[in-house]
């Protein structure tokens, strides 16, 4: 009888076992790898407040253009989100409320007319029907975003430079730049390049530093359209300023103004 054979079998054995042992381990680590991921690779340096692009590296996953369609493991799109805590209970939707959320079944999506200051955006990864996944993959980053790069100004839009219009209803539009108008802000401790305007009718636009440049006809706006009514005829001037949430003129105020005169047609 071979006395080294048990000696043999027990180390065959051993083997085996740890053959096992390590393809389990493998399969183990190949199953938690293959996971879903995705992370905002956005870079907080140099954000500026306007139109603010976030973009997200994705892993193992597919992502389609199939919202609203029947779910498919492994496949669905992106819920962007801005400063609101992501849903993320399973078998509920995914969608935050108004204004908060973005879909896209691509990697980026662009916020508009996101005001300076510290911002929470996210991402995560959602079934066809917007449905955070069975493992929620979520990233979240905070960031500061600076004002707009550029000096903020006004252009009238209409009516046109020279325009022969009659008494009435005058309609008044602008167009902004380099500076964001924020309804949800006003009143609120200033931030640079953020505010809204203050539209006026044959006056001269107050621009004392640290004063409101409010008067007892202008008026108050985020709207970039303005009606003035029952304008009568004759020579009449149109202004605009830009300024901050404490309806303060900016540091070096920005003003527009057109004169017209108004005759019956």
């Amino acid at each position: 009888m071979d006395e080294n054979k048990p000696k043999k079998l027990i180390r065959r054995l051993s083997l085996i076992f740890f053959l096992l042992l390590n393809a389990l381990v493998l399969t183990a680590c190949s199953q938690a790898t293959s996971k879903p991921e995705i992370t905002i690779k956005t870079q907080e340096a140099g954000l500026a407040a306007g139109d603010v692009t976030i973009s997200a590296d994705v892993a193992n996953f597919e992502l389609v253009d199939q919202e609203g369609e029947q779910n498919n493991p492994g496949k669905g799109h992106i819920i962007y989100y801005m400063d609101v805590p992501v849903p993320k209970y399973y078998e509920h939707t995914a969608i935050s409320k108004p204004g908060t959320y973005g879909i896209a079944s691509n990697t980026s999506y662009t916020w508009k007319g996101v005001t300076p200051g510290e911002h929470t955006f996210s991402v995560q990864l959602v079934n066809n029907n917007d449905s955070p996944l069975p493992a929620p993959a979520i990233n979240s980053k905070t960031v500061n975003v600076g004002p707009p790069a550029g000096k903020p100004d006004i252009l009238i839009v209409t009516p046109a430079e020279g325009a022969q219009l009659g008494p009435g209803t005058i309609a008044l539009s602008v167009k902004i730049n380099n500076f964001v108008i924020s309804k949800d802000d006003m009143g609120v401790v200033n931030r640079k390049g953020e505010g809204h305007l203050i539209y006026y009718l044959d006056e001269n636009p107050p621009v004392d530093p640290g004063v409101p440049a409010l008067t007892d006809r202008s008026f108050v706006s985020t709207d970039l359209n303005r009606l003035w009514k029952d304008v009568s005829e004759g020579k009449h001037t149109f202004s605009v300023q830009l300024v901050n949430n404490d309806d303060t003129p900016l540091d070096v105020p920005v003003v527009v103004t057109m004169p017209i005169d108004l005759q019956a047609q």
